[in-house]
């Protein structure tokens, strides 16, 4: 069996010692179960839906849509390198995390209308890989769903579903775009590439 597989449909359970990643746009790859989702998307890149292509890579840190829910504006913040937590990256890399999370912010604010988002940041206990989740809050859904996003008596899960990847696809175009063009309009934050 190869080490990795794309498959268009899921034929089954996995076989022992493997599990499925699957993308938005319903590309699903078969791998090792050991592998972490970070890693395959950096390796695999050119692989994965365009829809995930990053709207800033500076060759250490990457934004893009999230891989499996389909909000749109869902980016998320993540680093190349295999690093599982916060602390165990250069005090360096932490404040260039900062400076790109607040621009992206920013965009969300300025491009996208967002005045709530919300940020998680998980150590995982397998395959952990760090990325901090940056989850828009789009009033409108949130007000005719009842959806009350308080971590406490939070209800965001529900949220994520309602969600459909072919009805909300153009609109995750745009606020990519958006936010690219946003963050392409940073000098400061252009210390590398940007997407």
């Amino acid at each position: 069996m190869p080490e990795f597989a794309t498959t268009p449909q899921l034929p089954g359970p996995p076989p022992p010692g493997f599990r499925y990643l699957d993308f938005l746009g319903g590309s699903s790859h078969l791998v090792p179960e050991d592998t972490c989702r970070g890693c395959f998307m950096n390796s695999r890149e050119p692989e994965l839906p365009s829809i995930l292509s990053p709207v800033f890579d500076d060759g250490i840190i990457t934004v893009r849509q999230d891989a499996e829910w389909a909000v749109p504006g869902f980016m998320v913040v993540g680093v190349r390198p295999h690093i599982g937590a916060l602390d165990e990256m250069e005090l360096a890399l932490v404040e260039r995390i900062g400076r790109v999370t607040h621009s992206v912010r920013r965009a969300m604010r300025e491009r996208l209308g967002l005045t709530a988002v919300q940020m998680y940041q998980e150590e995982k206990l397998e395959r952990p890989h760090f990325h901090l989740w940056m989850l828009p809050l789009w009033p409108d859904v949130m007000a005719r769903h009842s959806i009350n996003p308080r971590i406490y008596e939070s209800n965001i899960l529900r949220y994520l579903t309602l969600f459909d990847f072919e009805s909300s696809k153009a609109a995750i175009h745009r606020c990519a775009d958006e936010v690219r063009d946003f963050l392409n309009g940073i000098p400061n934050l252009h210390g590398g590439k940007t997407a």
